[in-house]
């Protein structure tokens, strides 16, 4: 069904950075020229030649109480600050438009000055409510949507230096899909130091200012945070907002090259333009302006000019500039303050200079609008962003929203024709869904020990030691566990579920141990298992194959070893694991490996985040911006002090018995954590049945909401309320009731709070109908974060062909009477299910699967 794409506005917008603080000033330090690139106050001390751009106004938060922001990292403060902003010169104040608003936040270094702290040692700085509140990479996002009343659902984005260019596409996704009639798109990034040391040790750095295209090569680097409300244009209208700028296209791309230096020959750069393009329905010669990445390495530029040129026959009619010799490099914010900047200059027919232009560097060659402004009426323009592991981004937007420019697209159905994974139950999907149903795994086999004596560095140790003897971390474990010191409880209490006995060698066709950690290994043979499941060779068609990794925490284990290199010199870091540390290496290193280069993103939104991978591959295929999708979401197990502040932070106690982790239980909560990764090949039917694959299932439509309650966690009606309006609007999309539902799969850790929202959203859904079956599989895996709601749904794949319902394992007594858990293996005709999903910080995933014979 041909449909026209939804003309996506901006109405908002908000800015924090080193030269101004506000939009009306920003705009003005823009036409003065103003360079806020300096000496930096932090870093000098232990950085020679230190130049960054820094906040360094003095904020107030009038609207904040001051334990609120005590307990805020920079992150979510600044992200507060223009998301706040934004919505105030939206004028989108009134309860209902704010409930229906989803949030999608860019960042690149989340949940770390909560533990700065501990990375410099100086543990006297420690605060655990800071831990508590804005300790994990996804809080942000669940902190700045309940402190805005925004409930439509968020996401954070983890690309790097992509990261809020890509947030804006995911937002205009949303609104094309009748999701969202507004989203907020924030990207946010403080410097910490284990960035600027890793870019200081890749000797990326420039001693004076950056002069990108020209002069000597380096980068500066820079913070700030930059907001844009995103809105569906009849909607604007309708209630009289005033119009910015319009977002015409986005596209994402992989080079599948190195996990720092891009392509020399630019392929993903060009690919992801011409994707652009392509789905804004123009040509080349429709540009009428470039802003460009810009970072002023040599490395960067050098490509960035060549792929201009190959993309645009008349580039040398078309000006560039870089904004980042104004702001510096903000990495995950960069691509919308510049995306900002734009909104604020071109509708006075005035284009942004590149400052600092000396003498243009080799093969530099094109019109990069030195120092000074240009004249010229921009009708579109576009804004790319690159980042490392070749993550590509790049967004056609304009100005002129009185000149409608609409372009089309025929809705696919999307299949599911692939499937893969690993688990402590087994290293394939075949083998982990032929156990299941036998019962033939030895569930003792697959747990093993954690405690405080397994084999760490011995400065993390003395670190936990140290902490140990913090007051306010004493009082917190007496109150929690009845004791004053956690170690004891680790090292009798703390089990997980391990993958044994695998030597990935065996498995992958292309390994590189050398290159690969745990994390990234078990993501690669989910991914390289699906491809042969569907039986889709990749050849000279990797740009035809896209990727979304969902993560938790992320490669836990190479970030323990990247921080413990940065004392006692952090001049002199582990470079080697600096890449290796962002969310994104996962997706970079499968892409990488594979040769995936197609549309690439990374999601961070923690538990179940794998579920948000799921719905936004479904959503890129479903409008025929790629025919394939792989989906998925991997994790390692815990390190020790991952364990130690997971324990500290988290509401839920590990327990000590497998059979212990009793889901929906009376009397028993807790978890287990696990290990290993889910992977999905999502497909349009019309490639599908063009290589007459394997269907698993239809993916009949998503819903997606998220409540307010993360400073009010215990507001279970709320809560419950909010996973509901997600059951409800994927219902809706899937265009059938719930009494067309057969089985509804919970994916609850096994918190006693998980289990009543979960439950209370389940009862709340169901009418009339009591009989529908309710299962959840995570007792199987332990709670394999990131995939938890994946690994159940593998399992609904499973039932769908055996057409008989696995049991929920190990729990006695159920604490609801009116629901039909599946307490026995149940045969039973099942057409279509139903899959929940929570983060931690409160957004609710539901997905509706419909099996096809």
């Amino acid at each position: 069904m041909e449909l026209k794409r939804k003309r996506v506005v901006v109405t908002g917008m908000g800015i924090l950075s080193s030269i101004a603080d506000n939009v009306e000033d920003f705009k003005q330090a823009l036409f003065d020229r103003k360079c806020g690139i300096k000496p930096s106050e932090k870093y000098l001390e232990w950085f020679e030649n230190a130049n960054a751009s820094e906040i360094l106004q003095d904020l107030s938060w009038p609207t904040l109480s001051d334990e609120t922001v005590k307990s805020m990292d920079k992150a979510a403060l600044w992200a507060y600050r223009v998301g706040s902003d934004a919505l105030k010169q939206a004028k989108l104040d009134d309860e209902q438009h704010r409930e229906k608003t989803a949030l999608i936040v860019g960042v690149s270094s989340a949940g770390t000055e909560a533990f700065i702290p501990l990375i410099e040692h100086k543990l006297d700085q420690f605060s655990l409510n800071k831990a508590l509140i804005s300790g994990s990479f996804s809080s942000c996002s669940a902190i700045v949507s309940s402190l805005l009343g925004l409930q439509g659902g968020f996401e954070l984005i983890a690309t790097a230096c992509t990261a809020s260019t890509n947030a804006v596409g995911m937002g205009f996704d949303f609104i094309q899909n009748n999701k969202n009639k507004t989203v907020l798109i924030v990207g946010t990034e403080p410097i910490y130091l284990p960035t600027f040391a890793g870019f200081y040790a890749l000797q990326a750095m420039k001693k004076t200012p950056s002069s990108p295209f020209s002069g000597l090569p380096g980068m500066s680097i820079g913070e700030g945070a930059g907001a844009l409300l995103l809105e569906d244009y009849d909607h604007a209208v309708a209630r009289g907002a005033t119009i910015y700028g319009e977002i015409f296209s986005y596209a994402t791309s992989c080079d599948a090259y190195h996990e720092t230096a891009p392509d020399p020959r630019a392929e993903g750069a060009v690919q992801v333009m011409n994707s652009a393009l392509n789905n804004a329905n123009l040509t080349s010669n429709d540009i009428n302006y470039i802003n460009a990445h810009g970072t002023g390495t040599e490395a960067n530029d050098r490509c960035e000019t060549l792929a201009m040129k190959k993309v645009f026959p008349n580039i040398l009619d078309i000006p560039i500039s870089s904004t980042k010799s104004y702001v510096g490099h903000n990495i995950g914010s960069a691509g919308i303050i510049e995306l900002l900047a734009c909104f604020l200059t071109l509708p006075e027919k005035k284009i942004l200079p590149t400052l600092n232009f000396t003498e243009p560097r080799l093969n530099c060659d094109l019109n990069y609008v030195p120092n000074e402004f240009i004249t010229k009426d921009v009708k579109f323009f576009m804004k790319n962003n690159y980042a490392f592991g070749g993550n590509n981004c790049s967004v056609v937007a304009g100005v002129k929203s009185d000149e409608p420019h609409l372009s089309t697209y025929e809705a696919k159905k999307v299949y599911i024709t692939g499937v893969g994974s690993i688990t402590s139950i087994a290293h394939t999907f075949t083998e982990s869904m032929d156990k299941l149903w036998s019962g033939d795994f030895n569930q003792e086999f697959q747990i093993s020990q954690v405690s405080l004596d397994c084999d760490v560095e011995k400065d993390i140790k003395l670190l936990i030691e140290s902490l140990s003897k913090n007051k306010e971390v004493m009082q917190f474990c007496y109150d929690k566990f009845g004791q004053e010191n956690i170690e004891d409880y680790l090292a009798t209490e703390g089990v997980v579920h391990k993958i044994n006995n695998l030597d990935a060698r065996k498995i992958l066709r292309r390994f590189d141990p050398r290159k690969a950690n745990q994390i990234s290994t078990f993501a690669l043979i989910a991914l390289t298992q699906t491809l042969t499941d569907a039986q889709r060779k990749i050849k000279r068609d990797g740009h035809t194959l896209g990727l979304i990794m969902g993560m938790a925490k992320g490669p836990q284990s190479t970030v323990n070893k990247y921080l413990q290199s940065l004392f006692p010199d952090p001049t002199r870091v582990r470079t080697s694991e600096f890449p290796g540390s962002l969310m994104n290496a996962i997706s970079t290193f499968c892409s990488i490996s594979e040769g995936i280069k197609g549309y690439n993103t990374t999601l961070a939104t923690g538990v179940n985040a794998g579920l948000g991978a799921f719905a936004y591959g479904y959503e890129i295929v479903r409008q025929g911006l790629q025919p394939q999708m792989l989906v998925g979401g991997a994790d390692e197990s815990m390190s020790t002090m991952g364990i130690y502040l997971e324990s500290l932070t988290n509401e839920l106690l590990m327990t000590k018995d497998h059979k212990d982790y009793q889901l929906y239980s009376k009397d028993k909560t807790g978890f287990i954590a696990g290990e290993g990764a889910a992977m999905f090949l999502l497909e349009s039917k019309e490639s599908a049945l063009s290589r007459n694959a394997k269907v698993y299932a239809q993916v009949l439509g998503y819903g997606k909401s998220n409540d307010t309650c993360y400073f009010d966690k215990e507001n279970i009606k709320k809560r419950s309320q909010a996973m509901q309006s997600a059951i409800a609007a994927a219902l809706k999309e899937a265009n059938i009731t719930m009494d067309d539902i057969d089985l509804i799969c919970g994916s609850s850790d096994g918190s006693l709070l998980q289990n009543k929202i979960e439950i209370s959203a389940i009862k709340g859904s169901l009418g009339k109908n009591k009989d529908i079956p309710v299962a959840n599989y995570n007792g199987y895996f332990g709670l394999v974060e990131s995939s938890a709601g994946l690994l159940n749904m593998q399992i609904l794949l499973e039932t769908f062909q055996r057409q008989e319902i696995l049991p929920i394992p190990y729990t006695q007594e159920f604490l609801d009477d009116e629901i039909n858990f599946v307490k026995v293996k149940m045969k039973k005709a099942i057409k279509s299910v139903l899959q929940l999903g929570a983060t931690e910080g409160g957004n609710y995933y539901a997905i509706v699967l419909q099996g096809v014979a």
